[in-house]
């Protein structure tokens, strides 16, 4: 009941490029954006939106798992290390896994006025997606951007952040708090791009 009225508070809808579900089966989910904090993946994870998201696990900084509380939340919703190794263990168990490749980078320059994506040379999931096999799905949240807002932060924090390996960002929501605006929740699902199997 409490997760049914999560998705009602957040109005999460779900549209599939193919217009059908995926095939129940392991993926390898690339969701964007990252927003000032992956809500959308939190919120699927959470809310056991399992006729989406196949058997999946959030990727998170390592950083967060060290801290004792957040620690526990995380472990509760199983998530893992988003380091290339911890994201491995878990595809060879036969996880799905969640990803998103925006990063601290993303965080900090995250707009609630505007989209904004931060890739670049970021292909360390298609590495990974080869090795194992494993099909890479690419997932656009819309209203990500916009569930909390941001104090205005000077340059720097990007790279005291990026350097700490921990975003450095004073969010709010509704109310000031850190509670999510009350806005819809779009997850635009695209179709699965094959990887065969390559051990390099």
């Amino acid at each position: 009941r409490l997760w049914r009225w999560w998705l009602e508070y957040m109005s999460v809808r779900v549209a599939y490029r193919s217009g059908e579900a995926l095939p129940e089966r392991q993926y390898l989910f690339v969701m964007v954006p990252h927003g000032l904090y992956p809500f959308s993946g939190a919120c699927a994870a959470i809310s056991k939106m399992v006729h989406v998201f196949f058997g999946m696990r959030i990727a998170v900084a390592s950083n967060a798992l060290r801290v004792p509380i957040v620690r526990h939340l995380m472990g509760w919703i199983g998530c893992v290390g988003a380091s290339q190794a911890s994201i491995g263990r878990a595809l060879q168990q036969g996880d799905s896994v969640c990803i998103f490749p925006g990063g601290i980078g993303e965080m900090v320059r995250t707009d609630s006025s505007s989209e904004r994506l931060l890739l670049g040379a970021r292909k360390g999931f298609a590495r990974l997606a080869l090795q194992h096999g494993v099909p890479v799905v690419p997932v656009y949240v819309f209203g990500q951007s916009v569930a909390f807002g941001q104090l205005p932060l000077p340059a720097w924090v990007e790279r005291l952040s990026r350097w700490l390996r921990v975003s450095l960002i004073l969010p709010f929501g509704r109310f000031g708090l850190l509670i999510p605006r009350k806005l819809p929740l779009l997850y635009t699902i695209g179709a699965p791009i094959l990887a065969a199997r390559s051990p390099d």
